[in-house]
């Protein structure tokens, strides 16, 4: 065999770091034989809004509902979610085509022992094995702009044997979400040494696959995936051949797509309106779902002007959540707002905790408060000299969202809130360039600010900057961006608004990254936090005592929860409209069938 032992050999040259990590062992993967359903020539068509920015599921910037899917169907998982059609509640069972078995063998220390499949392997022959489960834990720890990282946090060693099918993850504290950890392993052996690496390994394409279904192919442009049945894979294979995710179109273009059984199956955003049109074709069933992100905006604690939590309280006063929870839903669907810190709508047991608006005099007295006051012929400091440093590229379309900066002259009949030295006061918001949610709901919180006095502008930026240097050299006063719905509590709490003990100096620690986006925390609660890790949190702790804190803290604003109109056909089976809000659809896509017309 010589391929696989190619690639045995490679995965343990190129294994060598500064710091490198004891190695991971590697055993030749056996061929196994499965029977593959016959191959029909029809894929099934699915109907999306977009491709999104890029695959990697770990990455903020990724979350979309495109990129759930593709991992879902494409990477390999410990565990996988399913839902309970009684509560709604998202259990996490073992994914048996990877695993032999996973469980606690020890709490103290806390160690989980994953026996992994022999034959598991990747599309191009290399193992799935214990080098992929210590890559991400590496990477979730060290990289900027993860999703909520706080699990992986708590461990100190991945240790390899039995060829590196055995995987023993020890923690330093108890981790009741656990079964979490590790969904979505990316291969380590294309991108550790790939020269995007995690952060960029996988904006385009995802090379390999680790399950039922690999990329064939991914036209941007047309936003175009093209997924077909991994014959490679070692269990039972997916039923259909070839899956064809592409844009839907407007809603009538849609309408005739299912209409016409051009496309069987449809998820886009939408409102009630969409759905009663597709609901009115013969046969076609529809929901509205829940997708597996919330966009927030958050405040960087490091900016100058946003360490003081009067002017984050103002600033935010002066934001009107129902208008932009709007905005981001694209019109009509105020039923998507997101209301609470730790839980999304989404999750059972949600509950309304954001208190009451404030209204606009109260924000703006809290920022005069502040020593923010109207003041003539302020003096402007958010738009960059043109000397400053960027990275941002330069507007080359009429598209306001491809402008380094965007920003609005005060209103005529409004004066600029400025500081006792005259300076305005500067909100930079910054978002990921080409997302075009995120930017328009930036946009409608500048608008609101400028017509309160705030010089308020927005940058659109690549995300490997915006969620590091950004944020840590205090270019963007806040960021709006999506967050992972779904996730444990404790982790939510943990992750986003855990205390980050500081570096020691000469401590040869590395590079700083914003592991809490905001910077900011409630060092009273940390206790709280800890303890929450280790053994879950209490709903009524959460809601008498941590949230009212958290939005004290002034550090996110939830907006909104993404949703999806689904639908399916009558020529096609397996199809159920419902599933866990991590996957969607998606969760059943290997028993999709089309039926002869």
């Amino acid at each position: 065999m010589p391929v696989v032992l190619a690639s045995a050999i490679a995965l343990v040259l190129t294994a060598c770091t500064a710091d490198p990590p004891p190695p991971i062992e590697s055993v030749e993967t056996p061929v196994t034989t499965t029977t593959v359903p016959s191959k029909t020539g029809d894929p099934v068509v699915v109907a999306i809004d977009d491709v999104g920015i890029g695959f990697n599921p770990h990455l903020l910037a990724d979350q979309s509902p495109a990129t759930a899917a593709v991992s879902s169907l494409v990477l390999p998982s410990p565990f996988r979610p399913t839902r309970n059609p009684d509560t709604g509640a998202t259990t996490w069972e073992p994914d048996l085509s990877l695993l032999i078995s996973a469980e606690v063998t020890s709490q103290s220390p806390f160690t989980i022992r994953y026996q992994l499949r022999t034959e598991a392997q990747w599309s191009d022959s290399a193992p799935i094995a214990a080098e992929d489960f210590r890559y991400l834990w590496q990477q979730m720890i060290t990289q900027p702009g993860v999703v909520d990282p706080a699990g992986y946090a708590l461990i100190s060693d991945v240790a390899s044997s039995g060829g590196g099918k055995t995987v023993d993850v020890t923690l330093e504290s108890p981790y009741p979400a656990w079964q979490r950890l590790f969904s979505d392993l990316v291969p380590s052996h294309l991108l550790k040494d790939s020269p995007g690496g995690f952060q960029g390994g996988l904006t385009d394409n995802v090379p390999v696959s680790g399950s039922r279904f690999n990329i064939k192919t991914v036209d941007q442009g047309r936003d175009e995936i093209l997924l077909e049945r991994n014959d490679r894979f070692w269990d039972q294979p997916a039923s259909p051949d070839q899956v064809l995710v592409r844009r839907g179109g407007t809603p009538a273009q849609l309408a005739d797509s299912l209409r016409s059984s051009d496309a069987q199956i449809a998820q886009v955003r939408g409102g009630s309106a969409l759905r009663a049109q597709l609901s009115a074709i013969p046969g076609v069933r529809t929901d509205t779902i829940r997708q597996s992100r919330v966009l927030s905006m958050t405040v960087n604690g490091r900016a100058p002007n946003m360490s003081n939590a009067v002017v984050r309280q103002g600033i935010f006063g002066l934001l009107d959540p129902n208008l932009l929870a709007t905005v981001g839903a694209g019109g009509g669907a105020t039923d998507r707002r997101a209301a609470a810190q730790l839980l999304s709508p989404s999750d059972p047991g949600y509950t309304a905790t954001s208190p009451a608006p404030i209204g606009r005099t109260a924000a703006l007295d809290l920022l005069g408060r502040a020593g923010y006051v109207p003041t003539p012929d302020a003096m402007v400091t958010s738009t960059p000299s043109a000397t400053a440093p960027t990275t941002a590229a330069p507007p080359t379309t009429a598209d306001p969202s491809s402008a380094a900066v965007t920003t609005s002259p005060p209103v005529p009949s409004v004066t600029r809130l400025a500081d006792a030295t005259g300076t305005a006061l500067r909100f930079v918001i910054g978002a990921v360039e080409n997302d075009d949610i995120a930017l328009a709901v930036a946009g409608t919180a500048a608008d609101e600010l400028i017509g309160a006095g705030v010089d308020a502008t927005v940058t659109p930026l690549p995300a490997d900057e915006l969620y590091s240097t950004a944020l840590t050299d205090g270019t963007v006063d806040a960021v709006v961006g999506w967050n992972s719905a779904g996730v444990d509590p404790a982790t939510v709490l943990a992750s986003r608004f855990g205390c980050v003990p500081e570096a020691v100096a000469g401590s040869g620690d590395r590079v700083e990254i914003p592991r809490n986006l905001s910077g900011l925390c409630v060092p009273e609660l940390q206790p709280t936090i800890d303890r929450a890790l280790a053994s879950g949190l209490d709903p009524s702790t959460a809601t008498d005592d941590v949230e009212p804190k958290l939005w004290a803290l002034a550090s996110t604003l939830p907006i909104m929860q993404d949703s999806s109109v689904v639908a399916a056909v009558p020529g096609i089976t397996g199809v159920s409209l419902t599933g866990p809000v991590e996957v969607g659809i998606f969760a059943d896509a290997v028993q999709w069938m089309r039926t002869p017309r």
